[in-house]
């Protein structure tokens, strides 16, 4: 039983002609009827009750259309399906990403992404949260690994949380409280701070958390890379709020973490929109949360 012989059926049931249908499936009338009456032979029943004026389906026919369809759309959607797989074999990842992405490992996690898929190219685009929105909203990057804004991801995204991390505070080898483990956010209203750059999620963040302890941060400075905050520590210029995994991943002489009592938590994530149609997107969601794991 051929597919294209279930189609010859179901187009002379819509139609109620054999002509019709035949124009409709782009083939010379004979041969259409010629592959019903076949595929009847086939079945060893009539599918149809023809007469010079009409042609009225049978029961059998009735029982036979109505599970043609049902196998031609299964049909339809595996073919679609494996060509969503096809689709893999080539094609382009627009990415944006932040600067601090050392709490998912997100080097190996590109880097095992690419040797799974050696044929997508990656394109990387590194700004702030709130730039990379922008950028997935205008559809100028089709993913976005970011921080999770305070307000909340804009309603045309989606969002995955893969990872987190907890703030700490550089602080100077030299500074008074460099000799505490943990220090309370309400001990810092005095201090001068080393911020992150306006519009990033991070400063948000730790704006917010400064205003619950009751004071309003005196910033001296902005930076939006972490490794400049560091080094402006280092030299006497203020403290920073700075996530964990940069302490881990960098040592700098002269500055020291000091824990925070009330903890400042970044949600780290991977952000797309929910219109996406494209199965280069859908597979690189679908590694990092795999991944992650």
């Amino acid at each position: 039983m051929e597919l294209y012989g279930m189609e010859y059926v179901l187009a002379v049931a819509d139609t109620g002609s054999f002509s019709l249908a035949a124009r409709e499936c782009h083939v010379g009338q004979p041969a259409l009827s010629q592959q019903v009456a076949k595929l009847e032979k086939e079945l060893g029943v009539a599918l149809f009750a023809r007469t010079s004026r009409s042609v009225v389906l049978t029961q059998a026919g009735e029982e036979f259309v109505r599970r043609a369809r049902e196998i031609l759309q299964h049909t339809e959607a595996l073919r679609a399906e494996m060509f969503r797989y096809a689709g893999l074999q080539k094609g382009t990842l627009n990415l944006g990403i932040i600067t601090s992405l050392q709490c998912i490992d997100f080097g190996a996690l590109l880097s095992a992404f690419c040797g799974t898929y050696g044929d997508i190219a990656v394109n990387i685009t590194q700004a702030g949260t709130y730039r990379l929105l922008d950028m997935l909203l205008a559809r100028t990057a089709d993913l976005a690994f970011l921080n999770k804004p305070v307000g909340g991801i804009p309603a045309p995204l989606n969002f995955v949380k893969l990872g987190e991390d907890r703030y700490s505070l550089a602080i100077p080898r030299l500074h008074p409280l460099a000799g505490r483990k943990e220090v309370s956010l309400k001990e810092l209203s005095g201090e001068k701070f080393i911020f992150h750059q306006s519009g990033q999620a991070a400063a948000e963040l730790c704006q917010r958390a400064c205003e619950q302890a009751g004071f309003e941060p005196q910033v001296v400075c902005r930076s939006a890379d972490p490794t400049t905050g560091l080094y402006m520590v280092q030299g006497g210029l203020g403290v920073a709020f700075l996530p964990s995994e940069e302490f881990r991943s960098r040592d700098v002489p002269g500055v020291v973490e000091l824990k925070i009592t009330e903890p400042i938590i970044k949600e780290v994530g991977i952000a797309w929109r929910k219109d996406a149609a494209s199965p280069v997107v859908d597979a690189a969601v679908r590694f990092a949360t795999e991944w992650v794991r």
